[in-house]
């Protein structure tokens, strides 16, 4: 279905022997490129179905939109088959010694995080929608909360934010390169039921060689198992390098988790579950005392931060915020940023004398309404610039509203119209939501309708 499209990318970017590994999230393709220089990013972005591309460093994020992931399937398949014998192309993993340009620090920094929480965000949004449902069943009183119905559900909801270490130990493993199962026992050490049953009792320290390790409920943490899940991997790399071969599968494991586990419980584990106290902490007092400029700068730089891919670094931020406390202050803002976009959109709509822009926008403002806005950033507003600015004037004022009134997230998800069970909790809290987004769509309608643009075609590719 996608044959065409995936020749064409590989045409453009040195074929699949160029590419050292492959990847994808949401919305886009991503591709570590060994030879940068064979890239063509002008031709890239003229292929049918390819909404943008982005550079950064070593990294090709080609947009692909909502059907990103069977493009990616059809894209393993498809460069596994050339290398078995079909074309020239070679295999989506390659060995090549290349030299690579370096990534610049925070590139690579987003870049590992992108690569940890994507995988997981479907697992997170899946329960995060049921967690929503349930509310909105008890708060319409379909369904009551004391009620064993209602127990079994909730329970299901909470399982992946209660054991999020698991599914972080996995994606952080292949990031950092170091064996999955031996990241899942590690984590499974730190959330033992013997140590939060020590905590139960009330005893909030052990001592571990004559060191004293504080005892720390880890059950839905981000930070405390994506850094010993780093700092192991570089214990198994070390420990393999001088283990003979023949003793490897028992020798390297078994040490790793010896030395790997109780640093982590002793030091790593404690201290950043420090600093997710605080930053979570920040975010709250940022948005509790900065409120309305807190919306409106957060808002209005939304989308800027999805066109350069950095948006992925306020995922664990997310997570952590609703493993905390049960919910965050930025998805209605963020979300106010998606429907300022999906009303840019709209009003190149309602503007443009162009059939075929005429036609992409209203798609766009379809799936941007939805929550995935990258149709309506590459197809049309930031092809068209202007309606791209008035996007980001609609996001810093319905971002606004939001902050301003202190609007909450209670589940992880892409937030727009669709999602807005997500934002049932607090009485109101849903219309406040509601209201902030409808204001940011409709800001950003009536700015492009008066700003204007200039009438440049939009392409149907």
């Amino acid at each position: 279905m996608y044959k065409d499209l995936i020749a064409s990318v590989l045409n453009h970017i040195g074929g699949s022997s160029n590419i050292a590994e492959s990847t994808h999230c949401m919305t886009r393709l991503r591709l570590e490129i060994i030879d940068v220089s064979k890239v063509n990013k002008p031709e890239l972005e003229k292929i049918k179905g390819v909404l943008g591309v982005i550079k950064n460093g070593s990294q090709v994020q080609i947009v692909i939109g909502p059907n990103v992931s069977n493009v990616y399937k059809e894209f393993v398949e498809y460069t596994s088959d050339s290398a078995n014998g079909g074309s020239s192309a070679a295999p989506v993993k390659s060995d090549t010694k290349t030299e690579r340009p370096k990534e610049k620090t925070l590139t690579k920094v987003m870049n590992t995080i992108a690569g940890i929480f994507n995988p997981i965000v479907p697992a997170l949004a899946g329960a995060g929608l049921i967690k929503a449902i349930l509310a909105l069943l008890v708060s319409v009183k379909v369904l009551s909360n004391q009620s064993e119905t209602y127990l079994i559900l909730n329970t299901i909801s909470d399982g992946v934010f209660t054991f999020l270490p698991f599914l972080l130990a996995i994606s952080s493993a292949k990031i950092f390169k170091m064996n999955t199962y031996v990241a899942v026992a590690i984590a499974a050490a730190m959330l033992h039921p013997t140590f939060l049953n020590f905590l139960t009792e009330g005893t909030t320290q052990l001592h571990f060689l004559g060191a004293p390790m504080n005892l720390i409920k880890y059950n839905g943490s981000v930070l405390p198992i994506v850094l010993t899940i780093w700092f192991a991997s570089y214990i198994e790399r070390f420990v393999d390098r001088f283990t003979p071969s023949a003793l490897k599968i028992i020798i390297v494991p078994a040490v790793t988790i010896l030395i790997a586990t109780p640093i982590s419980l002793i030091a790593i584990g404690p201290v950043a579950q420090f600093l997710g106290n605080n930053i979570a902490g920040f975010i709250s007092i940022l948005f509790d005392k900065g409120g309305i400029f807190a919306g409106l700068i957060y808002g209005a730089l939304y989308s800027v931060l999805v066109v350069t891919g950095m948006q992925h670094g306020m995922v664990p931020v997310l997570i952590d915020g609703i493993s905390r406390v049960g919910y965050n202050f930025i998805s209605p803002v963020s979300g106010s940023a998606n429907m300022a976009q999906a009303g840019a959109a709209f009003g190149v709509w309602l503007k443009s004398k162009d059939k075929n822009t005429k036609t992409v926008a209203a798609s766009a403002t379809i799936s941007a309404m939805s929550g995935v806005t990258e149709p309506a950033i590459y197809g049309v507003n930031l092809r068209l610039k202007k309606p791209f600015l008035a996007a980001l004037i609609g996001g810093a004022v319905g971002g606004s509203f939001a902050a301003f009134f202190g609007a909450k997230s209670y589940a992880m998800g892409g937030p727009s119209f669709l999602t807005l069970p997500m934002f049932i909790g607090e009485p109101g809290n849903v219309w406040l939501v509601a209201a902030a987004f409808v204001i940011a769509f409709i800001t950003a309608a009536i700015t492009t309708f008066i700003v204007g643009f200039e009438e440049n075609p939009v392409e149907d590719n």
